[in-house]
Parts: structure tokens; C-alpha cells; sequence
């Protein structure tokens, strides 16, 4: 799998880096962009797709590190609320344990499989979650959260045994159940996503790559990937956030649908 050949070095970075500045641009998220791209162009050497819980474990290690950045912003922002997440972290990092655990009774080419419907799913999450702007009403933010707690809660499990299960970073179905079903505004949302992805992430990450000798694989493989991916994708994040303010985003996010869409048909073997 990781064979550490320059080529191949520099085929990951780019992996890396396309997968934060597309994260960047359009709120995707990073997983969804490096998962089917190692799968594709790093690829597998075994039909039962061992390799699946490496590049999970690492995708997983490398949201921590452009969530990271994205929350201090979130935080000068002012967009941070303490009452969505004393709701959503204890279960979203719960159950990111739990979904890393369940990935390990899946073979790779099963897990393939099923992230190629949950990018597809995820997309037109995503694409659903611009349909709602920000609705206004007469609440407090307290008023607010307190009335959206059992959506809160519910979306913290989901995201996270979701992103344990797939090593994804979950951001399409949080921003979009708070938003769409919570009626949390959008930036409080993102900022709620980021922040849950700071914590879920490691935790995940760490118990993914306890278990990567059952799969029969080399838990420094993750490491190295890490070390390629996680630079590139910062600097990734950044350039796209700012081209964010720059770019027709509409048009944006309508070809990195359209490419995620092919990437899941790809792993789902359509073609």
C-alpha cells in the first residue's frame, strides 16, 4: 500500500491538498475528499481492502489538525456556543469510540462500499443545508438551544459513529441537523462542527490505529500518511477559505458534487 516512493509522496500531498482547499471552499469536509482519493490513486493490494482502516486512521488525525485552526476562528468569531456543546460532545465522542469499534468487524471492501453511499448521501446533506438560510425568530440563543436539545444530543450520536465507523469527519450531517432540524444559525452550526471534530477527532483516531494489527496492518503506514496528508491539507484549508470570498461558491460546490458523486460511484463499483 504505502510503498514511500516520491511519486507516490507527492501524489498523497496532493490528496492533501486538494482536500483542504475543497473543505475550505465549500464545507465538505476534508474526509470526503481523501478517503475516495487515496482509495482511488494510492489504491489497495488485497481484494478485502485491508487498507481501509489505515487511510481511515488517518483521515480521521488529519480533520483534528484543520479543525484546529477553523474553531480559533470560530472563537474570535464569537460564533462558539458553550451550551451546544456541553449537548453535543459527550455523545458525539462516545459514539465515535463506538462506530471505530464496529468498523473492525467490516472488511475494507465492505467499508469502501458503504462510504461510497454515505459521500453520496452526504452530498445532497450538504446541498440540502444551503436551501435553509438563517430564519429568524423571536428566541434567545439560550431560548434556542435549550427548545433544540434533543436534536443536539441525537446529532452528536449520529456524527459520531458515523465518522468512527468510516473515519469521515461528519461536518455535513452536524451543520445540517442543527441547522436544518435545530433551527441553530448556520455559523453557530459550523462553529459547533468544528469544535466537535477538535475532540471526536483524536479519539476516533486513537482507537482506530489500536486496532489496525488485526487488519494486518502497519500502524506507522497511518503515521507517515498523516505527515504527508495533514500539512498539505492546512495549507489547503486556508488558501480555500479565502478563496471562499473570491470564487462563485454556487458554481464551486456544484463540481465538487459532481466529482464526489463520480468518486462514490467509483468505490461502489458502477464503473
Amino acid at each position: 500500500m504505502f510503498s514511500g516512493d516520491l511519486t507516490q509522496q507527492a501524489l498523497i500531498v496532493a490528496i492533501g491538498l486538494l482536500a483542504g482547499l475543497i473543505g475550505g471552499m465549500t464545507g465538505l469536509g476534508g474526509s470526503l475528499v481523501m478517503l475516495p482519493g487515496l482509495a482511488i490513486f494510492v489504491g489497495y493490494n488485497d481484494p478485502s481492502h485491508p487498507e481501509q482502516h489505515t487511510y481511515q486512521a488517518a483521515a480521521m488525525a488529519v480533520n483534528f489538525f484543520v479543525a484546529v485552526p477553523a474553531t480559533w476562528r470560530h472563537t474570535k468569531a464569537g460564533a462558539i456556543r458553550r451550551a451546544i456543546l456541553t449537548r453535543l460532545l459527550p455523545t458525539g465522542t462516545a459514539f465515535i469510540v463506538l462506530g471505530a469499534l464496529a468498523s473492525d468487524r467490516f472488511e475494507g471492501a465492505v467499508l469502501v462500499k458503504i462510504l461510497a453511499g454515505v459521500i453520496a448521501l452526504m452530498v445532497v446533506l450538504g446541498e440540502v443545508s444551503q436551501r435553509f438560510g438563517d430564519r429568524h425568530d423571536e428566541l434567545t440563543d439560550a431560548q434556542r438551544i435549550k427548545r433544540a436539545t434533543p436534536t443536539i444530543v441525537g446529532t452528536g450520536v449520529v456524527t459520531g459513529f458515523v465518522a468512527g465507523l468510516l473515519g469521515t469527519g461528519g461536518g455535513v450531517i452536524t451543520v445540517t441537523a442543527l441547522h436544518a432540524l435545530g433551527r441553530i444559525p448556520i455559523r453557530q452550526a459550523i462553529a459547533a462542527s468544528t469544535a466537535l471534530m477538535c475532540l471526536m477527532s483524536p479519539i476516533g483516531c486513537a482507537t482506530k490505529m489500536a486496532s489496525l494489527s488485526q487488519h494486518g496492518q502497519d500502524p506507522m503506514d497511518a503515521v507517515r500518511l498523516i505527515g504527508l496528508l495533514a500539512p498539505a491539507a492546512i495549507i489547503g484549508s486556508l488558501v480555500g477559505s479565502s478563496l471562499v470570498h473570491i470564487l462563485p461558491t454556487k458554481i464551486v460546490r456544484r463540481i465538487v458534487a459532481v466529482v464526489l458523486l463520480l468518486a462514490a460511484a467509483k468505490l461502489g463499483g458502477l464503473f
